[in-house]
């Protein structure tokens, strides 16, 4: 454990120098085929993995050290921290639209490292997310570091923080939030317990030909991460918290679009298309102290239209 101070606006903007921006004197570089870049970057991955020693220094450090490939410490062979992976599709996004996936065909490896699993809770993809960080590149350089911590969220909306990376934000679900956060008497901020992962990340699931500050294009990148706290997202503010907005139950958030309007319901202020936004078909009336005011329906007590069969905000019959 270790104290922090306490975040403020400045550092949940932080995000943006690394996720969305790159240095202006930094020149475009040609597309190549993601399939052809992705094998030269596993090979590169695996075999940093085979040639390098990890040492944890402390809650916020790391150390790499090169040695001899078939060493029994290579992170590749050591069995303090278990080498893991798994297989996973790029879910960037051109668009928040239903069709808005970014093309790319491959399948990704992403090999990780539990440090700490944490005591609270493993977060969901769209889970607006509290991390800390550290990112290297394969030559053990450090090309930025977030002790304080930051919010991101995924998708990106006017309700929910920028995002990150694919492959940061996929490997965010292996571990889970610290347990308790205690506030000190300073000011500062104890976690308590709190995920760590370290992940090694394809360029396809980073930056891919996009230079940024001390990170050349097409480079993978290896992310050590702490996850301190999750909160549910209610991406288009309509009252509902987008984990209730997968109709279909399947995990996908994206392929529940009720009206086909091309958004999907989790980013929709209406639902089903009848002119009525979800949150003024799901607010009703109660009157406190002698004054009728609105209030929203929890979504397990949202009710269906009569005889009807599903929630009344999906029922463009339903007004």
């Amino acid at each position: 454990m270790k104290r922090f101070l306490k975040y403020t606006c400045i550092a949940s903007l932080l995000i943006g120098i690394w996720s969305c921006s790159k240095d202006d004197n930094v020149k475009d570089i040609p597309v190549r085929d993601r399939q052809e870049v992705y094998n030269e970057n596993i090979s590169k991955i695996e075999n940093f993995l085979k040639t390098n020693s990890l040492t944890i220094i402390d809650e916020n450090n790391v150390k790499f050290d090169s040695i001899a490939e078939g060493n029994s410490n290579s992170i590749w062979n050591q069995s303090q921290y278990p080498l893991q992976y798994i297989d996973v599709r790029n879910d960037t996004r051109t668009t928040n639209r239903v069709d808005g996936l970014i093309k790319d065909s491959v399948h990704y490896k992403l090999y990780y490292i539990i440090i700490n699993e944490g005591g609270g809770d493993n977060p969901i993809t769209i889970d607006n997310v509290f991390t800390k960080y550290t990112g290297l590149t394969l030559n053990h350089n450090t090309f930025d570091k977030n002790d304080l911590g930051f919010w991101s969220g995924f998708p990106e909306t006017n309700f929910t923080p920028s995002s990150v990376i694919s492959g940061y934000r996929q490997i965010l679900p292996k571990i889970k939030t610290a347990s308790s956060i205690t506030e000190n008497s300073d000011g500062t901020l104890t976690y308590n317990n709190p995920g760590r992962v370290i992940v090694f990340i394809p360029s396809g699931l980073g930056y891919f030909n996009n230079a940024q500050l001390k990170i050349p294009g097409y480079s993978p990148l290896i992310f050590d991460i702490t996850l301190v706290s999750k909160t549910q997202a209610d991406h288009d503010n309509d009252g509902l918290l987008s984990i209730y907005e997968d109709v279909n139950g399947n995990g996908n958030y994206w392929d529940d679009d009720t009206d086909n309007d091309g958004i999907p319901n989790f980013l929709d202020l209406d639902d089903d298309g009848d002119g009525y936004t979800t949150r003024e078909e799901i607010t009703y009336k109660i009157e406190e102290d002698g004054v009728m005011i609105d209030k929203l329906y929890p979504f397990d007590e949202i009710p269906n239209c009569e005889n009807g069969t599903i929630k009344k905000h999906l029922d463009k019959n339903c007004h």
